[in-house]
C-alpha cells in the first residue's frame, strides 16, 4: 500500500475547505448519473473515499463500501457515513472477490498512483458483468491544460497526469467500453462540450466493464 503520510488531516482539511463548493456540485452531478444507471439497492464502492461525503448521499439507497490508504479519512468518513462499511485499503490490495460490485466510483485517485493501469484492471476485476466505472481525474491534453495543472491545480502527490487520449486507450485497454464524458471543470453544466474536453484540466467519464 501507498504510505499515507502524505494525506494526513492537514491534506483533508485543505480538500474540504479548500473545494468543498465545487466538490459539492460535482458529486451531485455524478450522484446523477449512479441514479440513473443503477437501481437501488445495487452494490458500490468508492475507491479513495476520503471523508466519505459522497458516499454519505448515497447509502440510504445503495449497499455502499469506501475504501482509503488514509486512517484518518476512513475515521472521519465512519463518523458521516454509518451505514457504509469502510475499509483501510488501497485499490492494490485484493480485499474484495470478483465481480463484487455493480458501481465503482473513483474521483481524484488515478492521478496519485504510480500503476493507474493494475489499478484499472482491478476496478474491472471487482465490478460484476456489465458493471459500471465513475472516473473523475486532471488531465493535460495540450500546452493549455498543462499550464492550468501547473498554475490551479499543484499538487506533489500527482504523479499521473494523463491526456485525453492516453487516458482513453489506457481505458480501452483495459476493457472498458465508453458511455458518457463531460469536462470535469464544466461537470455542473447541464450540456457537454466536445471541443472543451481537449482543453480542459479534469475529466469526467461514466464506462461500463466489457469483456
Amino acid at each position: 500500500m501507498q504510505s499515507e503520510h502524505k494525506y494526513s488531516s492537514q491534506y483533508y482539511h485543505h480538500i474540504e475547505n479548500g473545494y468543498y463548493p465545487f466538490s459539492f456540485l460535482r458529486d451531485k452531478v455524478i450522484i446523477g448519473f449512479i441514479k440513473k444507471l443503477l437501481p437501488q439497492g445495487k452494490r458500490i464502492l468508492e475507491v479513495g473515499c476520503g471523508t466519505g461525503k459522497l458516499l454519505s448521499q448515497i447509502e440510504n439507497d445503495y449497499e455502499t463500501y469506501g475504501i482509503d490508504i488514509s486512517s484518518f479519512a476512513i475515521t472521519v468518513a465512519q463518523s458521516r457515513a454509518r451505514a457504509t462499511i469502510f475499509q483501510v485499503a488501497s485499490i492494490e490490495d485484493k480485499i474484495f472477490s470478483p465481480g463484487s460490485f455493480d458501481g465503482i466510483i473513483a474521483i481524484n485517485v488515478l492521478e496519485h498512483l504510480k500503476n493507474p493501469k493494475l489499478a484499472l484492471e482491478r476496478i474491472h476485476q471487482m465490478l460484476s458483468p456489465a458493471g459500471y466505472l465513475f472516473l473523475h481525474l486532471p488531465i493535460a491534453s495540450n500546452a493549455f491544460s498543462r499550464l492550468l495543472q501547473k498554475y490551479f491545480y499543484p499538487d506533489d502527490s500527482h504523479v499521473f497526469i494523463p491526456s485525453l487520449k492516453k487516458l482513453k486507450t489506457l481505458l480501452k485497454d483495459t476493457n472498458f467500453s465508453f458511455i458518457h464524458e463531460r469536462s470535469g471543470t464544466t461537470i455542473f453544466l447541464p450540456v457537454s462540450f466536445p471541443l472543451w474536453l481537449k482543453f480542459t484540466p479534469c475529466y469526467f467519464g461514466v464506462y461500463k466493464k466489457s469483456t
